[in-house]
């Protein structure tokens, strides 16, 4: 078969004509014999989107007494047609950076000198010399997208934040794929429509949709086949006819009006501006520019940027109440809060203390909802300072700091980046501390609460735990043993938590560890407190099993053994899970023989080089351990160019 015909029954064809609708490749396909059964014709015939030019007549001499048709003998008539129709066909070519595009000739015609607008206004081609054009190719045999409906929300804004330059233009070029069929369940969308759905919104100028031909013209000279044609894309010329960029509508979110015109040259000066400010990170650098030294307060004072130098400063990503369901999220609306109440505290302890509102207005919860209105009917309501609205600082501090980073449900999590005095340092994990820990925590930093539950878990001593007197058996004798006797010993205490399969193959080691360091001065004791939640088995048969019985104390939590309620909090710190993390499996607390804490982890590790008693500090432990059991990880490894930025928190 001929690649790129369509064809159908025969018999419903109309005065033995068949229409043959080719793509480039029927031209070499015809130089040989070709039959069709008679149960065939071009589908094409039977629609009138088809343009006229796209197909050419073949008569089919019907050979009666048989099944079979000849096309040889139609072949040089078809060679000879396909010649002539497949001119403009040949004209496909991908344009590339650099090429020069005499433009004119092919948005204008000989019946059109001039290109529309919505409202009817006329463009005349001089009105276009001297600018740099973005030709917008746009599919229109489909409703667009979420993504591409974005994008040109924010070309609209580039738009006019260039137009009283007066040095840009947009063209809109419709691209309709008439090889999008009807089926019984799902009526084809109407391009007119699409085109005016999109026209109708938009400020620049469009080749007109009835001018079918033009818009086939430079879509086949840019490259761009109507079959298949799916997503948006874009070409920017500059004023003398040449391309500038190819393909980047997604370039318009990322970096806005200050991209232009997105060459590599100018996208790579950017980047470099990034990296100056993650290198060395300052508000002026973070915060301001060179039109702005400035920020705002929520009754429009202006507040120099210097000025806050000597503060802790938090950077507060806000998306104004838009999550799926158009509302504020729980998360959300806990972080105001709790900011509100923090702002409030510290600047009453006046600590050196603020806040700047980024008032987020393209992000996906946000595009075409949020406007200067809603920017300071929120702003108005809250305290602190602000960047102004549609900042272009907004898409360079969003680059920066990765926002947004997602919560297990999907959720856009709540963002507080965390700025020290004169940059001193940068940590982005200021809203999860803060909503969980509180203002305890100030500057709300992953080394403070480190440091913080460092010294809480000094204060710990093995008395505090169980009354000296209390008893524990060993499984394999029924060996009764006080409390008091673990005293002057080095002891760890495992909580078994939650079900886990890696306890079976953690308490192996750890047996493994026992009897090899048994009657050595690294010798230690061992206290197993098993979670009866955590397995289906009643009983230890498993571990018995397994690796035999275990030599050391093995008792149920809540069977005599729970701590006192007032340090079960404390101690067993269950707020620090996430409940839908897999890594919830124990808690191994480590006592030296002077009775000091030595280790208290949820992460033990299981190797004679630091277990069970040392591992490189409890502050450097808990820090580790908040990353992971926070997720805070993710912040160490966001950019692709290892970020440094991130480096000053850890």
């Amino acid at each position: 078969m001929i690649p790129g015909l369509k064809i159908g029954p025969l018999n419903e064809l109309s005065g033995g004509f068949m229409r043959i609708r080719y793509n480039s490749s029927v031209k070499a396909a015809c130089s040989g014999s070709y039959n069709f059964p008679n149960q065939f014709f071009c589908l094409a015939i039977q629609t009138k989107e088809y343009p006229k030019s796209s197909f050419c007549k073949v008569k089919v001499a019907r050979k009666k007494g048989s099944g079979l048709y000849p096309l040889m003998s139609r072949t040089s008539y078809v060679k000879k047609r396909m010649e002539i129709e497949t001119q403009d066909e040949e004209g496909f070519s991908d344009v590339k950076e650099g090429d020069i595009i005499n433009l004119s000739d092919l948005i204008f015609s000989e019946d059109r000198d001039y290109l529309v607008r919505y409202n009817g206004q006329q463009v005349k081609a001089e009105e276009l010399v001297g600018k740099a054009v973005l030709v917008y190719f746009l599919p229109v045999s489909h409703d667009l997208d979420f993504y591409q409906e974005n994008w040109i929300t924010y070309l609209i804004d580039i738009y006019n934040d260039l137009l009283p330059k007066n040095d840009f233009e947009v063209i809109l070029v419709a691209v309709d794929d008439p090889s999008v069929p009807a089926t019984p369940c799902c009526s084809p969308t109407e391009p007119y429509k699409v085109f005016e759905s999109i026209f109708s919104r938009v400020p620049w100028t469009a080749i007109p949709f009835s001018n079918l031909a033009s818009r086939k013209r430079i879509a086949r000279r840019f490259g761009i086949s109507e079959i298949g044609f799916v997503y948006s894309t874009s070409v920017l010329l500059d004023a003398k006819g040449m391309v500038l960029k190819c393909d980047y509508c997604w370039l318009f979110g990322q970096y806005g009006t200050l991209g232009f015109p997105f060459t590599d040259e100018r996208i790579k000066f950017l980047d470099s501006e990034d990296d100056a400010a993650i290198n060395q990170p300052s508000l002026e650098a973070l915060l301001g520019s060179s039109e702005r030294d400035y920020l705002i307060t929520n009754k429009g004072d202006k507040v120099p940027i210097h000025t806050l130098k000597n503060k802790v400063v938090a950077l507060y990503f806000y998306e104004d109440g838009l999550n799926h369901n158009g509302q504020s999220s729980l998360a959300d609306e806990k972080l105001r809060n709790k900011l509100e109440m923090a702002y409030k505290e510290l600047a009453k302890n006046k600590e050196q203390f603020e806040v700047v509102l980024l008032y987020l207005y393209d992000t996906c919860g946000t595009v075409n909802c949020t406007t200067e209105e809603s920017f300071w009917k929120i702003f108005k309501t809250m305290p602190w300072l602000a960047l102004p609205f549609k900042d272009p600082n907004h898409k360079k501090l969003i680059r920066i700091f990765g926002y947004p980073n997602m919560l297990d449900d999907g959720e856009e999590a709540p963002t507080l980046v965390i700025l020290g005095p004169n940059g001193e340092f940068v940590d982005p994990c200021g809203a999860d501390i803060l909503m969980d820990f509180g203002t305890p925590t100030y500057p709300f930093t992953r080394k403070k609460l480190a440091k913080l539950e460092t010294e809480k878990a000094k204060e710990l001593k093995l008395e505090m735990l169980w009354d000296p007197n209390t008893i524990f058996r060993v499984n394999k004798d029924g060996l009764e043993i006080p409390l008091s006797q673990f005293f002057g010993k080095r002891l760890m205490i495992y909580f078994e938590m939650h079900k886990y399969y890696q306890h079976c193959e953690m308490l192996g080691m750890m047996k493994d560890l026992y009897l090899n360091m048994k009657g050595t001065e690294d010798e230690f004791e061992v206290i197993y407190i098993k979670d009866p939640t955590s397995y289906d088995e009643p009983d230890v048969s498993y571990l018995v099993h397994d690796y035999g019985e275990l030599p050391w104390p093995v008792h149920y939590y809540d069977e005599g053994y729970s701590l006192p309620k007032e340090l079960e909090h404390s101690v067993l710190n269950y707020h620090y899970y996430n409940p839908t993390m897999t890594f919830r499996r124990c808690l191994l607390i480590a006592f030296d023989r002077d009775g000091s804490i030595v280790r208290k982890t949820f992460q033990p590790t299981f190797d004679d080089k630091v277990f069970p008693f040392y591992a490189g500090g409890l502050e450097k432990e808990f820090l580790y351990q908040l990353n992971i059991c926070f997720g805070w990880n993710y912040w160490n490894h966001l950019s692709k160019k290892k970020n440094p930025i991130y480096k000053r928190a850890q």
